[in-house]
């Protein structure tokens, strides 16, 4: 596909106006995804160019294509160059941000052109309208709004999706059936009233790149050369971000070790509205799991753990027991993030079996616990999360359904809601408060998958959330799921969940 010399970078999009088009020409500038390209586009396209003599296009690239599952349909670059085809337009550049200011800053047009769907600010959920306005009007410049019928790429994917023979054509009518426009907005709404407590390990993720020298020329081993090193806050780190970034008010309830190095990593990175109550063990270190990643495949080599007891000292458990009997006070939901590394002994478990606050809780297996922590120590619980390989560890069934494991799953635990991952094939969830109590299915959003370190973590709060805000168990299935494919696109916890994104996913799934 040619692109007949129109695609130029952001940063030379004015010099290129100068140098191939007449002196004085007045420029127009159209911003977004235009995944696929559909008439009320070209309309769009058309009316914009009839206020200027230059209409200069830029495209929003891939990472921050906020759209929903399996956006943007089309590449950064393909998008670029279907536009680029068109006669109506003139340049067009990559825009590697979030919103239009920095291409409005760099261009400064004398008319910046948005559809008819951003015409009241009060609709942008994420509020970037106001802001491009503003940026638009300081150099001089005009928003404005075109009036054509307003077409929807989203709709028409989701159209194609339901024409093919899979799980996702079978359940999205069920959905939409079940869940309105209006549901969505109360969800954010019943979250960000929400006081939640996070109990859980902390965990610093490192992520080592390695590039691959070859056999050990007298040993039985590879060896690696060591590149760029990646440190980020995971475990309950993790978990209180995303809780915060759904919009909650979180206080996260944690241990590390005494090294100053990965405290002010903590303070770096820790949202500043998330409430830290952090206990420091001076007998055991701070829990650190390093990755060894290789840089040309992306795929983890081997990992090691720093890692101390698994049985707290007394003095560290006595702290926790008094800091935890203090926390619970005034919370709505406390989110047990449990890795099984010794943070939560059996004093705690008694501590929050008395209390009267609802307990959502994901237990963990992995290398460092062998399996030995089980979802069954909490005793009854409210909310459970966990995978299909750990529900039938736990009710010792190997090939048996997750339909039929989740339901048991929730009878042993007593939980009202219960979600169990199913790798590719989605979720497999149980409500309570449904007429007829059965297991349901939704099926899996993701379509890149960079590294699967932390999404049990962000599906595990999002449904949470979700129930205890009081909303529908599909509403929370889906939201865990969105939540969990959003996690799955960067590399460990690259990735925070914020409210504006899964709203604008679930919002394109009704359209």
């Amino acid at each position: 596909m040619e692109s007949n010399g129109k695609l130029v970078t952001l940063e030379t999009v004015t010099d290129q106006v100068k140098s191939r088009f007449p002196r004085g020409s007045r420029v127009v500038l159209c911003h977004g995804v235009f995944d696929l390209l559909h008439p009320g586009h070209l309309e769009h396209l058309r009316q914009a160019k009839s206020l200027a003599d230059v209409l200069v296009v830029t495209v929003t690239t891939d990472r921050f294509v906020n759209k929903g599952p399996g956006r943007p349909y089309f590449s950064s670059e393909n998008r670029a160059l279907m536009l680029a085809g068109l006669e109506v337009v003139d340049l067009v550049a990559l825009s590697d941000h979030p919103d239009a200011q920095i291409a409005l800053e760099n261009i400064r047009p004398d008319f910046y052109v948005k559809g008819p769907d951003y015409s009241n600010p009060d609709d942008d959920i994420s509020g970037k309208i106001n802001a491009e306005k503003e940026v638009c009007e300081a150099f001089g410049g005009q928003i404005v709004f075109t009036s054509g019928p307003t077409m929807s790429s989203s709709s028409m994917l989701n159209e194609i999706l339901m024409n093919e023979e899979n799980d996702f054509a079978d359940w999205l009518p069920i959905f939409r059936e079940q869940v309105t426009n209006e549901d969505v907005l109360q969800l954010f709404e019943s979250i960000k009233n929400l006081k939640i407590l996070v109990l859980g390990e902390a965990i610093i993720d490192e992520y080592l790149m390695c590039e691959a020298l070859g056999k050990s020329s007298k040993d039985p081993v590879l060896a690696f050369k060591t590149g760029q090193k990646e440190q980020q806050l995971g475990g309950a780190f993790a978990v209180a971000k995303h809780a915060a970034g759904l919009g909650a008010d979180v206080t996260l309830l944690t241990r590390m070790g005494m090294e100053e190095q990965y405290l002010s990593l903590v303070k770096d990175f820790l949202p500043k509205n998330v409430h830290l109550k952090l206990l420091k063990s001076k007998t055991d270190p701070t829990i650190v799991k390093t990755r060894f990643v290789d840089e040309v495949t992306k795929s983890k080599v081997f990992e090691t753990y720093q890692i101390g007891e698994i049985v707290a000292s007394p003095s560290d458990d006595l702290e926790l027991s008094g800091a935890l009997t203090e926390a619970l006070k005034g919370v709505d939901l406390i989110l047990i993030a449990d890795y099984g590394h010794g943070l939560i002994s059996s004093e705690h478990l008694s501590l929050l079996a008395d209390s009267r606050v609802p307990k959502a809780v994901n237990t963990q297996s992995n290398a460092g616990n062998r399996g030995f922590n089980s979802i069954s120590k909490y005793g009854a619980v409210d909310v459970v999360c966990l995978n299909g390989s750990e529900v039938s560890l736990e009710l010792k069934q190997r090939h048996v359904p997750l339909e039929v494991l989740v339901l048991e799953l929730a009878e042993r635990t007593k939980a009202k809601f219960a979600a169990v991952t199913n790798g590719a094939r989605g979720v497999v969830y149980v409500d309570e408060r449904e007429s007829q109590m059965s297991a349901k299915n939704v099926p899996a959003f993701s379509t890149k998958v960079a590294d699967r370190v932390g999404a049990g973590d962000a599906l595990f709060v999002a449904t949470s959330l979700s129930w205890a805000g009081g909303n529908s168990g599909i509403l929370s299935a889906v939201l865990g799921n969105l939540a969990g494919a959003a996690s799955l696109a960067g590399l460990g916890n690259q990735v925070t969940l914020d409210k504006v994104s899964l709203q604008k996913h679930l919002t394109a799934l009704l359209k």
